[in-house]
């Protein structure tokens, strides 16, 4: 029998209980960006309070970051963050906003962000709880479910270095949460690394414009993660020729033919070419 699962808890709910636990700043994992925004402008309106000394901080902040960025100041997040505190983060916003949300939560001035699980890998937000929504993730592809390095990643993240003994990851209940799915993400092992490098034409090419000398960009390749997962087929592959070489070369010993393994190659075009000559 399929599990009904209760309904999402409100944004400003969450972080409501979050703080009687003494339990923020916090992160809010959600699968999409649009989910984000609207959550972080919910909570905002939710939790206005009268003016204190971070709300003047925050717009203080706010106000000289502008001064080298003033295309932030038309944001429509501006007032979600100076009076609420929270605030939203995820690729579709410009990277000076993303920029300043980065230093606001680094400094102390912000209690919850909503953010997408791209925010695991790449940006350093200092938590005590991290809050996970949901076991699935939007993608350019459709949903997809979180792969155990993704949500060891966005884990990760609980606890402040410096200031808490612990981190704290919460599973939030909602319509599409999979809490046995998350638990069993966590005690995974972490998924295989894969390098997406792409030896092209084109970029060896620009590697051969750059160090003009194919030994010193095969030896750059040779560095590479790539390379490093490809080792075994490599060593696999110079096995065989050998193996392959050594049968050649005892056959060509018992045909009295004196001839390497290596010279069968211009052996054999020089004979396409005197073929294409004979038939021209």
């Amino acid at each position: 029998m399929k599990l009904r699962m209760p309904p999402e808890m409100p944004p400003g709910t969450l972080l409501a209980a979050l703080g009687s636990y003494n339990l923020l700043p916090a992160i809010i994992f959600l699968p999409t960006r649009r989910r984000c925004d609207e959550s972080a402008s919910e909570a905002a309106l939710s939790r206005r309070t009268a003016p204190d000394e971070r709300r003047a901080s925050r717009r203080e902040f706010m106000l000289s970051f502008v001064e080298q960025h003033p295309e932030i100041r038309s944001h429509r997040h501006w007032d979600t963050i100076v009076r609420g505190g929270i605030a939203s983060h995820h690729a579709g916003h410009m990277p000076a906003w993303k920029l300043v949300i980065e230093k606001m939560m680094s400094a102390g001035l912000l209690d919850a962000i909503f953010a997408t699980a791209t925010v695991a890998a790449g940006v350093d937000f200092p938590a005590r709880t991290v809050v996970i929504t949901c076991a699935d993730r939007r993608s350019a592809s459709g949903w997809q479910s979180l792969t155990a390095s993704e949500l060891q990643q966005m884990s990760g993240r609980a606890g402040r270095r410096g200031k808490d003994r612990v981190g704290f990851i919460i599973a939030a209940p909602g319509p599409h949460q999979n809490p046995q799915r998350i638990a069993e993400l966590l005690s995974a092992p972490p998924d295989d690394l894969e390098s997406q490098f792409r030896a092209t034409y084109t970029s060896l090419l620009n590697l051969l414009d750059a160090f003009g000398d194919f030994a010193q960009v095969r030896a750059i390749a040779e560095k590479s993660f790539a390379y490093r997962n490809l080792l075994p087929q490599i060593h696999e592959l110079e096995k065989m020729r050998a193996q392959n070489e050594r049968r050649i070369r005892a056959a060509l010993e018992l045909a009295s033919v004196h001839m390497q393994p290596a010279d069968l190659g211009g052996a054999r075009a020089r004979a396409a070419g005197q073929r294409a000559l004979a038939s021209a």
